[in-house]
Order: C-alpha cells, then sequence, then structure tokens
C-alpha cells in the first residue's frame, strides 16, 4: 500500500489520488481489525494504556500519492498469530510471522479515514506491565554500499519545485538527515525526468519535472546530502494501460474475464512481473539514474499484485519453471549488474511484516527476505505502526511503535546473508491510526532502529509535511547535547 497511505503522508501524496488513496486503505484497515482466534488468546491482556495517557490523534492527512504498504489479509492474521517473540525479545523464532506496510512503500503511501479509529482505544482491559526492551545491540557489520544515513521521503512535487528543495535541504542542516529519497518513477508510472528509453516515449511517461536530474544530484552533494532515487516497479498504471499496436496490453497483468488490465480492489494497475520486457525498461530506467550521479536505487513495489479477484490474473507471459520469490530474484539480479556497474548502492522496501515471515510464507506476492537480502545493499521494511494487526504488541501500550521498528528490524539485522545486507526501516512520519502520534512517537521510533542496529531509518510523509519531524530531531539533539554537558 505506498498506497495504504501514499504512503501516506499518510502517504506519498507525494504520494488527484484521493478517493482511489481512500479506498486503497480499507484492505489495510480490515486486516488490522481481523484478529485471529490464536492473536486473540496470545494477546488476551491487550494494551491498557490509561487514557490520559493517549496522544489525541490528529485530524488525518488527505492523501496525495502512494508507498507500498497493503497487507494481505492472510499476512495480517499470520502477524498476530505466529508471532511469538517474547515481549523485550529481539530473538527471531524459528517460523515467525507479522506485519504490513516500502510495497515498500512504498514503499519504498496510503489514504486517510475521516475520521479518527477510537473505538479501538475506548475500553482496555487491565494488563501486565511488560518487561524493558533489551540494552542496545553492537552495531553488526554490513556491507560497504550499505549506505549509513538517515533520510526524509521527498515526492516529485517538492523535487520539482527548485524552492521547495531549497527550503528542505537548509531545514535539514545540522540535524541528523544526511540524504534524501525522491521519486524518480512514481506509483503512476511518470518519469520525474525525459527519458531516451523508447518504451517511456511509446506509454508516455516522460515528464519534465526535473529538468536536469545530474544538477539536483550536485545540489544534493554540494550540501552533503546522499542522494537516493525511488523507483516504482511493478506497480505501472502506464505500462499497464498501454493498449499497443494490437489493443492487446502486452504489458499489462490483464483480467481473464474482460481481457482488459486487472485492477485491484483499489483500482490499482500492474505490469507483468513475469514479463522481461518489462524488467528491460525498468532496468534501463535505473541505468539511466545512475548515470545522472545517485548515490543509491530504492526499488518499490517489487512484488506481484493481491488483493483482488487474483481467480482472474492472466499472465501473458510466464516463466512457468519458476516460482515468484525466483521472478523476483531473477529481476533484481538484472538491477543489481547495472547497479555494480555504476559502484552504486541498490535498496529494496518491503512489506513491513517480511521480515517476520520465512521460506513459503510469502502470501504468493514473491516477497522473500533472504532472497531479496542476497542481491540489495540495503532492505527497508515499512514498519509503521499504523499498518499492523491491532493485537500485535498491543502489550506496550503507548511505547507499541517502539517494539514494532525495533523487532522488525533487528529481525532484518539477523538475516543480512553474505552480502551483509543492512537494514533501514520506513518510520511513521504521519498521523493515520496513530493515537499516540506526536514528538515522542517519531522520537520512538528512530531510537528503536538505532537500538536495533539498522544503518539509518527514512521518515515518510507523502504530503512530506514533516513539522512534528522537525520538533523530534530538535529535541533529540537538545537531549544529546544535554548528555554531553
Amino acid at each position: 500500500m505506498r498506497r495504504g497511505l501514499r504512503r501516506a503522508g499518510i502517504l506519498p501524496g507525494a504520494a488527484g489520488i484521493g478517493a482511489l488513496l481512500l479506498a486503497f486503505t480499507v484492505l489495510p484497515l480490515r486486516a488490522q481489525g481481523q484478529d485471529s482466534s490464536a492473536a486473540a488468546a496470545r494477546y488476551s491482556a491487550a494494551s491498557a494504556q490509561a487514557d490520559s495517557l493517549a496522544a489525541p490523534l490528529q485530524a488525518p492527512e488527505a492523501p496525495s500519492q502512494t508507498q507500498d504498504t497493503l497487507v494481505p489479509e492472510a499476512a495480517a492474521a499470520a502477524v498476530s498469530a505466529d508471532s511469538t517473540v517474547a515481549p523485550g525479545s529481539t530473538a527471531a523464532p524459528a517460523d515467525s510471522a507479522s506485519r504490513p506496510v516500502p510495497d515498500s512503500v512504498s514503499a519504498k503511501a496510503a489514504a486517510a479515514p475521516s475520521k479518527p479509529d477510537s473505538a479501538a482505544h475506548r475500553e482496555r482491559p487491565a494488563r501486565k506491565t511488560p518487561p524493558p526492551p533489551p540494552p542496545p545491540v553492537t552495531p553488526p557489520k554490513f556491507s560497504e554500499k550499505a549506505l549509513h544515513y538517515n533520510a526524509i521521503y521527498l515526492n516529485s512535487g517538492s523535487i520539482a519545485n527548485d524552492a521547495l528543495l531549497d527550503k528542505f535541504i537548509q531545514r535539514v542542516k545540522g540535524t541528523e538527515v544526511s540524504g534524501f529519497v525522491m521519486d524518480m518513477k512514481d506509483d503512476r508510472g511518470y518519469l520525474s525526468y525525459r527519458s531516451r528509453l523508447p518504451l517511456a516515449a511509446q506509454i508516455g511517461s516522460n515528464t519534465r519535472r526535473v529538468s536536469d536530474p545530474a544538477a539536483l544530484v550536485r545540489k544534493l552533494h554540494d550540501n552533503g546530502l546522499i542522494a537516493c532515487a525511488r523507483v516504482v516497479s511493478f506497480k505501472d498504471p502506464l505500462l499497464a494501460t498501454y493498449a499497443g499496436a494490437d489493443s492487446t496490453y502486452p504489458y499489462a497483468v490483464l483480467d481473464s474475464s474482460s481481457g482488459r488490465p486487472w485492477q485491484q480492489k483499489n483500482g490499482e494497475l500492474w505490469a507483468n512481473p513475469y514479463d522481461r520486457r518489462v524488467h528491460e525498461y525498468l532496468t534501463g530506467v535505473v541505468d539511466e539514474l545512475l548515470s545522472f550521479g545517485f548515490d543509491q536505487i530504492q526499488m518499490d513495489y517489487i512484488r506481484f499484485p493481491t488483493d483482488g479477484d487474483v481467480g482472474r490474473l492472466s499472465y501473458q507471459v510466464v516463466l512457468d519453471s519458476l516460482e515468484k520469490i525466483d521472478v523476483i530474484g531473477m529481476f533484481l539480479s538484472g538491477v543489481r549488474k547495472a547497479v555494480d556497474s555504476h559502484r552504486a548502492s541498490l535498496s529494496v522496501d518491503v512489506f513491513g511484516w517480511v521480515p517476520w515471515l520465512h521460506k513459503n510464507r510469502d502470501f504468493n506476492i514473491g516477497q522473500d527476505y533472504d532472497e531479496i537480502a542476497r542481491h540489495a545493499d540495503v532492505v527497508c521494511p515499512m514498519l509503521y505502526d499504523s499498518h499492523f494487526p491491532k493485537a500485535f504488541k498491543s502489550e506496550y501500550g503507548r511505547d507499541r511503535a517502539y517494539h514494532i521498528v525495533r523487532e522488525g528490524t533487528a529481525k532484518g539485522v539477523e538475516r543480512r546473508g553474505k552480502r551483509l545486507t543492512g537494514v533501514q526501516p520506513y518510520i511513521q512520519g504521519f498521523s493515520w491510526h496513530a493515537p499516540y502520534w506526536g514528538t515522542r512517537y517519531i522520537i520512538q521510533q528512530m531510537q528503536a532502529a538505532e537500538d536495533s542496529g539498522a544503518v539509518g531509518w527514512i521518515v515518510w510523509n507523502a504530503r512530506n509535511d514533516y513539522s512534528e519531524t522537525w520538533k523530534a530531531l530538535a529535541e533529540r539533539q537538545a537531549q544529546r547535547a544535554g548528555r554531553s554537558e
């Protein structure tokens, strides 16, 4: 669901898409609301933090763009039912499961509900105080290409407006933020620059948002910032709706009943992940972006479609000998070669619950953490508190966000594999479904990433409204200055 809230700033409104994004949030809401019987038993002592401690929910932001934060209902149930980690522990059980979204932000967006979901917090049974979290881990060893930095997400509108971009650059000076993750191919299929790829001209994906991408990168470098290009991959309405000369929609995932592009429940359209021509187009975009000097490429929506009438899914091109996980691996292998040819770094967004899942628990979307870590220098799970089942870690009350980020990051660190892949979680910079929203809420997530060995964190707000994030950064800076005196 990087639409689940246009990664909801909640999204990205970053990211028109208003009604569509609103519809996009329905699934995650349902998924979060369906607590399995196992979860209900495990978490019978639901979160009972005093109502007086709950920060009031802010008015939901208007959606504008998305990140891949969709929560398949089966996965949501597995998150609650299979997570057997003891409170405060960061050890991974033999076969545990959990969580949402950084595609994956991807996200790596979402639509905001019109009214706060206060019913879930109306009555809370008494619970025992959970044990304190374990001490921070010793920073693990990661690949040299696992870039260490903290970032904020900027949508295409922010980078297209020179004055606004300059304000962001000036705003992060002297803070912990040392990089920007920027939309260079968005969730609608549009590129933020004019590509020389023939297919880009055919499907109409070129724009003039950024007239000189190389100059954009130089500006960031001149200000000591890392430039990361976000590339939304298989969710691509332009590729999917390109009819072609014979009106067969050659690149789309089709609806077998109509022969037209298949749509998810929220109306999303997908390019065929099996199709090597789609792979070549996306890899070509990556190669162009790296030629402009970007330090890192971040691939989002690296998965197969789901959450619709999947019985009508029709792939015009299929690789019969490969499982979906293998198809994703094959695609990332090609991206890896392009990245290596430019000596750059590759990060990949995944659903937040993916670090908890092991082999054969990918819920038919093709996202297997270990396979992705074989190709990526950094994995970015979207660990938004708002996107997990309500019972998941509810015993921690107002500290729930900390424990979700901490455990999800720690599980990724444990699975860094031979490549020594780093973990850089996306954290929630929006108030949607965040009953304890505020400066402390953001600080908790930043601290959790650090305590669990992340190479950094990325704050997601689709509208790029980082007013609360600036407060959090200032408070952290003041706390550190006080400790040093």
